[in-house]
Order: structure tokens, then C-alpha cells, then sequence
């Protein structure tokens, strides 16, 4: 009984002892637990991703590609160092940036007041031709491109656009490392993507990303008339201007020009690249020539919208609907007319406005073009000759054009009242269909005068310029009755006398 009493109380020692030494170092055993357990999960981490490693061969292929893009590149873009000269980075832009885009991106900005200033350029061929942005030398005096190497040569400019932002400079040197250019056609959003270039003046900086989008358009302040950009992740800062964006063949499938920022001029993961394939469009030309020559239609369009589809009898919502002809014009050689919705460009289909001018800047002046119409609900094919755009498209803009369809039965000049409506004719309801009376012939009906909406023909609703037409032409009678609306919503029937 005593021996057992005796166990029981070493028990109780002990244990008390264990809780003071658990009091004593508690906290110390704990923090060391936590350690090596943390270690042990680090360890095990690192053993599993270089176990991942190994069963992924691709990773180390995609980490080797970009080192092998680097050392083939990197030879191949130079350092361009400008200085001197007023700076006009607003470039020509004669037709003016489409609605609702800003003049100019931070880049352009930093350039503009940072005297000299820093970019970069791709070699092009041994005879030493040089791809780099147009703002980037426009207006510079002098013009120093560094080589990889080190070595230095004076540029001369070969021909620029502001345009496309672009430039063709050349220097007189040897031993030169062109750069292979791709099909950036072929991109797709999520294609590993290198940028080469100076930012800052670093020279022969490598960032990569991927490519977060195509075919960008009027994108917020960036002050370029042709916009397909590439857009991307990569880290493109001022400096990296006019050097080039490969893909991971070491082709180069982009010119780095333009990024958005929040003022700051700094990068923000989003940069903008024009396209290879149209890079290599202008450098022909600027090489050839020292200009770019474009083909001109010589008409006022605005994209198609919904509403359109029904009213114009449109197989879909794309293409662009001729609001005007210019005197003079090819369009207006060919017999193209007010109201005609253009759906097909040389057997090509267009989303908008803005790829409707590319394609036609694309076409070479005398040359014959094919344009798939729908006048009046009916599909039709009219051949134009195109003509060589003018140097200043606001100034040719300026010249008389023909804005509406002339009704010689009434001695009206009108046109239909679309959904996207523009002056007086804004002040109608949204949900108003008719055709806008907007201009008055010499011998046109006295009671009726531009600003009115005509909505019905002999009690019969008229939509469209096509409607209004075939309604007077049914009317079978020397006078029509037409439905007038004014903007303040009042209502008032005219009886006009047919002109046959």
C-alpha cells in the first residue's frame, strides 16, 4: 500500500515538473515546432516544384526560348538618342481623330517635353534601314543610333507617317543584325509576347508578357489615324518606343509605340503595338518613296447600326452607311449614292467604320476596287477606281458635298432618319422613323421647308427615302398628300403637287 502511495505521488511530481518546464520554455519549443514545421513545408515545396520541373519539360522550353529570343534579338534594336528642333507631336491627322479620341498618349507627351529625348529602333536589312515611331524623331535635328556594340552612327530619315506613328531611318554601317519579321496575323490573346528597348534610357532591356488583346481600336488618348493594335502586358515604358514586341520564334510581330497610364507616363500593364504586317506595308513605302500614298474613296460613312438591319433590308448588323459624297470624288464617278450601306470591300466583310478606312488606305491609288452595296433593299456590286487621298482630308471635307437624295417628283432634297441622327433632326423623339426633309429644290413646294420629318404619303407610313418614293410614285394622281412632323410634335398635312 505504502510503495503504491509512493508511485502515485512521483506521478504527481513529475507532472507538475513537466507544466513548470512547459511554463519555463512553452513559447521557445512552440516557435522552434512552428520553424522546422514551416521549413519542412518550404522543403517539400521546393522538392515538388523541381520534381514539376522535371515532369514538365516545358517549362524549362519556354524559359530556354526566351533566353534564345533575347540573344537573337537584342543585336538587332537599337538605341536611338534625338535632340534638337520643335516638337509637333500632334503629326498631320488631317480627317481628325474620330469622335471621343484624345489627342495624344502619355508617351507622346514624354517625348514632347523632354528634350533630348530616348528610343529605340529595329534594323530592318544590312543596307542599314531603321524601323522606329514617327514621334520619336519628328522634328529632331539630330539623330544618333546606338548600336549593340556600342558603336554609334548619325541617322538620316528616310521617310515618315505620322498616320501609323511610323518612321524609316538609315544609317551607313557594317556587320548589321537585321531582325526576321512574322505574320502578326497569326497572333492569338495569350501568345507568349518579348518586348526589346530603352526604357528610361536602360538600354537593351528584355521584358516579356503576353498578348492581352487584337485588333484595338480608337483607343482613349493615342492620336494615331490607323489603329490595329496589339495589345500586351509587357512592360513597355518611354524609351521603348519604336522597338519591337516578338513572338517566341524571334519573329518580330510588333512595333512598340504607345501605352495607358494614369497620367504619370509610367508603365501600367497595358501597352499598345502596332501590328508587323502593317509596319512592313509602310516601310515598302516609305523605302520606296519616302511617303505613303493611299488610296481615297471620297465619301462621309458612319458604321451600321442595329436599326439599320430592318430598315435598310441589311443581311447584318456591319458596314457603313454613305452619309455623303464629295465633289469631285471617285465615289461619285462610280455612281455611289446617299444612302447606299456598303457591306463588302473586294469581296471582304468590315465590322466599322474605322476598318472601312484601312482597307480603302491599304488600296493603292488607280486602282480598281469592288464594293458590295444595298441601295434601296437590293444587293448590288459597283466598281470604283480609287483616287490618291489628299494631303489634307479636312481641308477636301470642306469642298461641297452631296449629303441627301433629291425626290424630283416633289422638288425635295431628303434622306432617312436613322437611329444615330444628327442636327435639327436630334430633337425628335428616338423611337421616330420617317424621312428628314433637308433642303428645298427652286421649284419645290413653298409650304414645306428643311427641318421637318415626313412620316406618312397619302395616309400610307413612310420609313425610308426608298418608302417615301415608291409611296408618290403610287399615288397615282397629280398631287400627294404628305404627313408633316415638326420637332415640337405637331402634325400638318401638305398637298404637294407631283413633278412628273
Amino acid at each position: 500500500m505504502v510503495k503504491k502511495r509512493s508511485r502515485v505521488r512521483m506521478l504527481l511530481w513529475s507532472t507538475a515538473g513537466a507544466l513548470s518546464l512547459w511554463v519555463v520554455l512553452g513559447d521557445r519549443v512552440v516557435t522552434r515546432w512552428a520553424y522546422a514545421l514551416e521549413r519542412g513545408r518550404i522543403q517539400a515545396s521546393s522538392d515538388e516544384l523541381a520534381q514539376l520541373q522535371g515532369e514538365l519539360p516545358e517549362v524549362q522550353t519556354v524559359s530556354r526560348a526566351f533566353r534564345l529570343v533575347a540573344k537573337v534579338a537584342r543585336p538587332g534594336v537599337v538605341h536611338l538618342y534625338v535632340q534638337g528642333g520643335e516638337r509637333s507631336v500632334e503629326g498631320s491627322n488631317e480627317d481628325g481623330p474620330p469622335e471621343g479620341r484624345m489627342p495624344r498618349d502619355s508617351i507622346h507627351e514624354w517625348f514632347r517635353r523632354t528634350p533630348p529625348g530616348l528610343g529605340s529602333g529595329i534594323i530592318l536589312d544590312t543596307d542599314g534601314h531603321i524601323l522606329t515611331n514617327n514621334h520619336v524623331v519628328e522634328g529632331r535635328d539630330s539623330i544618333t543610333a546606338i548600336l549593340y556594340d556600342d558603336r554609334e552612327f548619325e541617322a538620316t530619315v528616310v521617310g515618315t507617317d505620322a498616320k501609323t506613328d511610323l518612321a524609316v531611318l538609315k544609317i551607313n554601317a557594317t556587320d548589321l543584325h537585321p531582325l526576321q519579321f512574322g505574320d502578326s496575323s497569326r497572333l492569338e490573346v495569350g501568345d507568349w509576347v518579348i518586348a526589346v528597348g530603352a526604357p528610361f534610357g536602360l538600354t537593351q532591356t528584355v521584358t516579356h508578357g503576353i498578348v492581352s488583346a487584337v485588333g484595338r481600336k480608337r483607343v482613349p488618348g493615342v492620336g494615331i489615324d490607323y489603329q490595329d493594335f496589339i495589345q500586351t502586358d509587357a512592360a513597355i515604358n518611354p524609351g521603348n518606343s519604336g522597338g519591337p514586341l516578338l513572338n517566341l520564334r524571334g519573329e518580330v510581330v510588333g512595333v512598340n509605340t504607345a501605352i495607358a497610364t494614369r497620367g504619370d507616363g509610367v508603365n501600367a500593364g497595358v501597352a499598345f503595338t502596332i501590328p508587323s504586317n502593317l509596319a512592313i506595308r509602310i516601310v515598302n513605302q516609305l523605302k520606296a518613296g519616302g511617303t505613303v500614298r493611299r488610296g481615297w474613296l471620297g465619301i462621309l460613312h458612319a458604321p451600321v447600326v442595329a436599326a439599320d438591319v430592318e430598315l435598310f433590308g441589311l443581311p447584318a448588323a456591319r458596314g457603313v452607311v454613305v452619309n455623303g459624297i464629295l465633289q469631285n470624288s471617285p465615289a461619285g464617278a462610280a455612281g455611289l449614292e446617299v444612302e447606299d450601306v456598303i457591306i463588302a470591300f473586294n469581296g471582304r466583310s468590315f465590322d466599322d467604320s474605322d476598318e472601312f478606312r484601312a482597307l480603302v488606305a491599304d488600296v493603292l491609288p488607280d486602282e480598281e476596287v469592288r464594293l458590295l452595296i444595298v441601295r434601296d433593299g437590293t444587293q448590288t456590286e459597283i466598281a470604283v477606281k480609287l483616287g490618291l487621298q489628299p494631303a489634307n482630308l479636312a481641308a477636301s471635307r470642306l469642298h461641297r458635298s452631296e449629303q441627301s437624295r433629291t425626290l424630283a417628283e416633289l422638288g425635295l432634297r431628303v434622306r432617312t432618319l436613322r437611329a444615330s441622327r444628327s442636327g435639327p433632326w436630334r430633337l425628335f423623339d428616338e423611337q421616330q422613323r420617317g424621312v428628314a426633309v433637308v433642303g428645298v429644290e427652286p421649284n419645290g413646294p413653298a409650304d414645306v421647308e428643311p427641318g421637318l420629318l415626313i412620316t406618312a404619303v397619302n395616309g400610307q407610313p413612310v420609313r425610308t427615302v426608298a418608302e417615301l418614293r415608291n409611296a408618290v410614285r403610287n399615288a397615282g394622281r397629280p398631287a400627294a398628300k404628305l404627313e408633316l412632323l415638326e420637332p415640337s410634335g405637331d402634325k400638318r398635312i401638305v398637298t404637294v403637287e407631283l413633278r412628273r
